[in-house]
Parts: C-alpha cells; structure tokens; sequence
C-alpha cells in the first residue's frame, strides 16, 4: 500500500500548505491593515499640527491626535485578536482534515482482501498523478501568498517589477449584409 501512502502524504501535504498559504493571507491582512491605520494617524497628526484652525487650541489639537491615537490602538488590538482567531480556527480545521486523512489511509492500509486491495492499488494509480499536481499547485500558492504577503508588508522583495501581458487588439470584423449577398447571388 505505498502507494496509498504516497497519495495520503500527499493530501496532507496540501492541507498543511493551504493551512499556510491561509495564515499568510491573514497575516497579509493584518499587515495591510496596521499600514493603513499608521498612515491614516500619521496625516492626521500631520494635517492638525501643520494647520492654523480658528478657534483651536493646540490642547485641543493635542487632545484630538490623543483621541485618534486611542482610536487607532483600539482597532489594531482588535484586529490583532480576531485575526489570531482566525488562524487558530484554521490550524483546528487543519489539524481535524489532517487526522482524518490519516484515519482513513490507516484503515484502507489495513484492508486484507485480495480483491479490495487490488481495485484500492489501481485507484490510487490512477489519482497519484493528480495528487502530484494538486501538491505542486499547493506549493504555487503557497508562494504567491508569500509574495502577496511581502507586497502588502512593503518589504524590500516586492520591489520587483509586475510582469505585463501584451495583447493585441481585437480588429472589428465589418457585419455582413445578408440581403445584399442574397442578391449578388
């Protein structure tokens, strides 16, 4: 049953790959999310200490940027809790799908019958190659959820030029006229 194994090894392989691709969204969120909130506080800490506002104190002005400050602290902590919620569901449900698997590749390892263990080795040769595919596809995203991670965290990596698609335009296709070609007939 090494084959069976192969295509178990292979199914948790991918769960535990699109478990991390999944964090590295999340953590991609998170990330994205702070920058916003850091740039938002920034002007507008900005925009109050660069203005003569009538009427406004720079107490007021400070008390405002306080304000702010205790707003954007609010949301980051609240993002920083239900975020790790997030991933902390998704590792159960991996960790579940993961024991699953292997629950299951337990018992059809132990299946005896000659006859069972023949159609079991011929259906696992025929969806090894798709087990194959499908750790390479899990890999794949797995890495461009990395990259997306490092565009959105602003790292040094993502600096790297997008590659562009060139395509060449559709040429308008002049309409027939089927009653000028019926008489032309």
């Amino acid at each position: 049953m090494s084959t069976q194994t192969t295509i178990a090894s292979a199914a948790v392989h991918v769960v535990g790959q699109y478990n991390d691709a999944g964090k590295t969204l999340v953590g991609a969120y998170r990330a994205g999310v702070h920058r916003l909130l850091n740039g938002a506080a920034s002007r507008y800490s900005d925009f109050l200490g660069s203005r003569q506002i009538p009427m406004v104190s720079e107490k007021v002005k400070a008390n405002l940027i306080g304000a702010q400050e205790k707003v954007n602290g609010f949301l980051a902590n609240r993002l920083d809790i239900d975020t790790s919620r997030i991933v902390n569901v998704m590792d159960r449900v991996a960790a579940g799908t993961t024991t699953g698997i292997e629950t299951v590749a337990a018992r059809v390892a132990r299946v005896e019958s000659p006859v069972a263990t023949s159609v079991i080795n011929t259906l696992s040769a025929i969806n090894q190659p798709i087990a194959t595919v499908s750790v390479q596809i899990a890999d794949k995203i797995v890495a461009g959820t990395r990259q997306i991670e490092a565009r959105v965290s602003g790292a040094e990596e993502a600096a790297k030029p997008v590659r562009t698609v060139k395509s060449k335009a559709a040429v308008a296709k002049k309409p027939v006229r089927r009653a000028a070609a019926r008489k032309a007939a």
